[in-house]
């Protein structure tokens, strides 16, 4: 058998240590995989899952933490169907199973695996697998946890009215719906449900004190009240505090696998499948024939086309060739052309470097200059107040000297000759300044001044920064 078909069973579990191991060991001994998902148990059931990572386990999930305090304390059976329904369409595998961590599935067939009837199905053109359900009851109180429940209660009942439809097996496919049916059946675009049933053993009571605590401390308290609105979980409804969960094994069927296998021989789930499945595969192979005969004429024309097509792709190949050696050329101009670029910013750099040297040296000169006016200036102030004290001298003296007219007038013609040469002096000096003033202001006016006002207020804005 080919070795990539895959049989995938998804398992919700909450509390289910004493059973758990034996479901996942049979399921792997049966070919069929395993991904489990916890609700929040507070045994050993993940520990004893973990054992199986890697060894026909795919992955844990854990959809709640036991010790997360504001974990939900409801039972919410619709979002764990959405995620089943999630991970079908993510898990790589063939086929899925909807599975329940309290229940064993068996082919139909003795000689045949789960996981090897499954494919024997998938080959017969079905895409989906209904189960007889059968639940084992206890009738001792004498299962502990390791024992084989199927060797400890080997009675059953058949499924209540609302159970019976147990369509939980498909082939992947898209648009697959297990929320709006609570669970029991996977509904899909096209389903098409293989007429005979497989065999589906449900362990959900292992005895009494098992019962009291899962019936009214883990289940019937957490069921949430818009599901129950809907019609679910109604298996307990019928169960009082202080009743016994043991049964009596006369109101039981001893487990007999040959007799169960032929009742599901001699009575197939619906037997007009049958009927309607054998009228549409010859629907199906009639129309297949006509598509065949369709398909030889298009494949005439299809030769025709490809040779036409093989043309056409030479012809587009030869221009893509043209087109790539333009743009080689294209790129060995564009990179001559990034060479020059390149070249004439580093000429523009060197430049403006001159540029701003030019300037420096220039306003270097223009600051000698006016120290020199500077100094000039200072010096003329001198002499100008010296000569106000001089002035202010003669004045006292000619007022104190008046007898004395004809010595200080000497004296005041020689002072008269010394101030005329200061006046000289000054009056040179002026012509000086003057002649700098003018050289200044000639430079201001001329050509190359003008040409360097943009250099020099990059120097300015140099200097300010």
């Amino acid at each position: 058998m080919p070795s990539d078909f895959s049989v995938v069973a998804i398992i919700a579990a909450y509390n289910e240590a004493d059973i758990i191991d034996q479901v996942v060991s049979e399921l792997i001994n049966q070919g069929i995989q395993v991904y489990l998902m916890d609700d929040g148990s507070t045994d050993g059931t993940v520990a004893a899952v973990e054992r199986h990572l890697g060894r026909g386990v795919l992955g844990i999930e854990r959809l709640a933490d036991p010790d997360d305090k504001g974990a939900p304390d409801s039972f919410d059976w619709e979002r764990i169907l959405r995620r089943k329904t999630q991970l079908a369409t993510e898990l790589d595998a063939s086929w899925f199973i909807h599975h329940d961590a309290d229940e064993f599935r068996e082919s139909p067939w003795s000689h045949l695996s789960l996981r090897d009837a499954i494919q024997h199905v998938d080959a017969l053109g079905f895409n989906a697998i209904d189960f007889t359900g059968l639940d084992f009851w206890p009738v001792h109180d004498q299962f502990r946890a390791g024992d084989d429940v199927r060797d400890t209660f080997t009675r059953y009942a058949e499924l209540a009215p609302y159970d019976r439809v147990q369509v939980r097996c498909w082939k992947k496919t898209g648009g697959l719906d297990l929320a709006s049916s609570g669970g029991h059946e996977a509904l899909f675009p096209d389903r098409r449900v293989f007429p005979l049933r497989f065999i589906l053993r449900h362990y959900p009571i292992r005895g009494q004190t098992h019962g009291e605590r899962k019936v009214f401390q883990e289940r019937r308290n957490r069921f949430r009240d818009q599901e129950r609105a809907r019609g679910w979980h109604v298996q307990y409804n019928q169960l009082q505090e202080g009743a016994s969960f043991l049964r009596n094994p006369s109101t039981l069927t001893a487990y007999d696998s040959d007799a169960v296998r032929l009742s599901l021989t001699l009575s197939p789930r619906y037997p007009e499948d049958i009927e309607r499945a054998l009228a549409t595969s010859q629907s199906e192979l009639e129309g297949t024939k006509a598509v065949l005969a369709a398909t030889k004429a298009d494949l005439a024309a299809t030769k025709g086309e490809l040779a036409a097509t093989t043309a056409g792709l030479a012809a587009v190949r030869s221009e893509m060739d043209a087109r790539q050696r333009e743009i080689e050329a294209a790129s060995t101009h564009i990179e001559h052309v990034t060479a020059q670029l390149t070249q004439a910013r580093k000429e523009l750099r060197a430049r403006d470097e001159q540029l701003i040297a030019a300037i420096a040296a220039h306003r270097t000169q223009i600051d000698a200059m006016h120290r020199e006016i500077e100094t000039a200036s200072t010096h003329i102030e001198h002499v100008t107040a010296t000569l106000a004290r001089t002035r202010e001298e003669a004045h006292a003296r000619t007022m104190d000297l008046a007898d004395t007219r004809a010595a200080a007038r000497a004296e005041l013609d020689a002072r008269g000759a010394h101030i005329a040469a200061l006046v000289e002096a000054v009056d040179r000096r002026s012509a000086d300044i003057l002649e700098l003033t003018r050289q200044r202001d000639a430079l201001e006016r001329s050509l190359s001044w003008r040409w360097t006002a943009p250099a020099r207020a990059i120097g300015r804005l140099f200097k300010r920064s």
